[in-house]
């Protein structure tokens, strides 16, 4: 792909690491593999981010790789087709600037969801200072960052 610049065994950026609650699910127009209905239990839960490994609903995925990118507007509506030409776009996503940094994480398959063995949250598109956008079986979601960084709670 012409003008997308690549790299990989990179470490996890800092403005990703950190928890990030999934706000809405975002319309598009892309295929996808779940409905509506399969993707609005996801919405409320919470992403950490850490150097070596990503949370979900309890569940830890260890990353085995990290790779960024720079991704165009239309980069991105080329690699997200749909019905009748009408391809996913960053202004569906709520993405204003031409181009944004994705970052996949890779890591070995999990069956997270029940439905899917793909991770919800382990391809981030950096979308502005404090909003991701992440993606599970073609279903787009906005994420924030919540208060701060994840702790465990201590009781003294």
């Amino acid at each position: 792909m012409a003008g997308v610049a690549t790299t990989s065994a990179e470490p996890l950026p800092s403005r990703l690491q950190g928890t990030w609650r999934i706000t809405r699910v975002l319309p598009t127009s892309n295929r996808s593999c779940w409905n509506r209905n399969q993707a609005m239990p996801l919405v409320g839960s919470t992403l950490t981010y850490t150097p070596s490994a990503m949370r979900w609903q309890g569940g830890e995925v260890t990353l085995t790789d990290i790779a960024t990118r720079t991704v165009t507007a239309n980069d991105f509506s080329e690699e997200n087709p749909g019905e009748a030409g009408k391809s996913a776009s960053f202004t569906q996503l709520g993405i204003h600037a031409p181009q944004v940094v994705e970052v996949d994480m890779q890591h070995e398959d999990m069956d997270i969801t029940g439905a899917t063995t793909e991770v919800p949250g382990d391809s981030v598109l950096i979308a502005g200072p404090g909003r991701i956008v992440v993606s599970a079986c073609g279903v787009y979601f906005e994420a924030t960052r919540t208060g701060g960084v994840e702790r465990a709670s201590i009781r003294r």
